[in-house]
């Protein structure tokens, strides 16, 4: 294979490690990548220039958004000629719409990543939450999946909801889970994750990381979480993260006397240790692309439930060998009989964890083989 110069046309500059170990892994089969951001310079260019990936810059104040993206047009246009581009490697919505634009005018091979499900999210489920996907957002994906020549998609969830709810032509996409240089995930510092233990001692330990909105779900497991409390069942929940609910999800704890037994501890650096410290993560998430904390619990070997036919979990947990699963079309019936059962046999959750991490290594590590999966995009 002669190396290939691509362009990695990554939106953010916030750090990745998905996005970074894929960079890595086109850099080290011995092509030139380039990266280039619509946002300034962040975190995720410092780390990409410490493995010798040159990273460029172009933003432009966001006004007219047709404007915003014509302009983008040109400029990729432009970077790609400048730069003698062979392939684009485009990301997230913002980055696709843009890319799909520009490549009448390029020579480029123009392959999109997408890192979103939220079609079948809406359709299944939006209207009884009462909520309606953003019209703009549809229609840029009935673009990008129109005029995108190639798609790749991270798990089965976003393949079923572009087949299904969006009518893609799927000869064009390609499933190729995440890989992952796990040794840049923090490592726990096990006094801590002791210490936070004995902070919240209780039977069973559980904990929920990710953004207070509707589709993640908190109310139904703190309603579950109420009553068995309220049976004298001996747990308590950690809640990290922050979001629009949060006000929401505090009235609910004061108002139910759930002080002792729900804390909402919001965005922490040492969230690993956290993690450590718990007994099973709670994540009844309605909508998922690919979910990278599940992944991280597995890397501590703990136990994780998680919704059925979201996202990439029914892509490697099976039900009673790695993990639970939560059926989303009778939710507070599954987190309680899942609660009960943690809690009546704790002895079982380890073992969860175990099988968990030996499959988080064997699905999405960055290994030769899993590796292998991108660069065959460069033939």
């Amino acid at each position: 294979m002669h190396p290939k110069r691509i362009l990695l046309y990554y939106p953010p500059n916030k750090r990745s490690v998905a996005i970074e170990t894929l960079c890595k892994a086109v850099h080290d089969a011995g092509h030139e990548l380039v990266v280039l951001t619509l946002t300034e310079r962040g975190t995720f260019h410092e780390e990409i220039e410490k493995k010798g990936i040159k990273t460029y810059t172009k933003v432009l104040t966001r006004k007219s958004g047709l404007r915003y993206f014509i302009r983008h047009a040109l400029y990729l246009r432009q970077f790609c000629r400048q730069h003698k581009i062979n392939m684009v490697w485009s990301h997230l919505q913002e980055g696709n719409i843009i890319a799909v634009m520009a490549r009448p005018f390029i020579k480029a091979r123009l392959i999109t990543f997408r890192h979103h499900a939220e079609s079948a999210f809406y359709a299944e489920v939006g209207s009884k939450l009462g909520l309606k996907r953003n019209k703009k957002e549809v229609f840029l994906d009935k673009i990008i999946n129109r005029l995108a020549p190639e798609i790749i998609v991270p798990s089965s969830d976003v393949w079923n909801s572009m087949e299904k709810y969006e009518k893609c032509k799927m000869n064009k996409v390609q499933l190729l889970p995440y890989i992952y240089d796990f040794s840049a995930y923090p490592k726990p510092d096990k006094n801590k994750a002791a210490a936070i233990r004995d902070q919240y001692a209780c039977s069973l330990l559980l904990i929920m990381v990710s953004r207070m909105i509707v589709s993640k779900q908190h109310m139904p497991v703190f309603t579950i979480l109420k009553k068995l409390v309220e049976e004298g069942l001996s747990i308590k929940m950690i809640v990290m993260d922050d979001g629009l609910l949060r006000h929401e999800l505090e009235d609910f704890i004061k108002e139910n006397s759930l002080q002792d037994h729900i804390f909402l501890v919001g965005f922490r650096d040492d969230f690993v240790n956290y993690m450590t410290a718990a007994d099973l993560l709670m994540h009844p998430s309605l909508t998922e692309a690919s979910n990278n904390v599940v992944k991280e619990m597995g890397l501590l070997q703990k136990a994780v439930a998680v919704c059925r036919q979201v996202g990439d979990f029914s892509d490697y947990i099976i039900e009673g060998c790695n993990g639970y699963f939560l059926e989303k079309n009778r939710l507070h019936e599954s987190i309680e009989l899942v609660i009960r059962d943690a809690y009546n046999d704790p002895d079982k959750l380890p073992e969860l964890g175990k099988n968990l991490r030996n499959d988080v290594l064997k699905r999405f590590t960055d290994s030769m083989e899993n590796r292998q999966r991108f660069l065959q995009l460069l033939n």
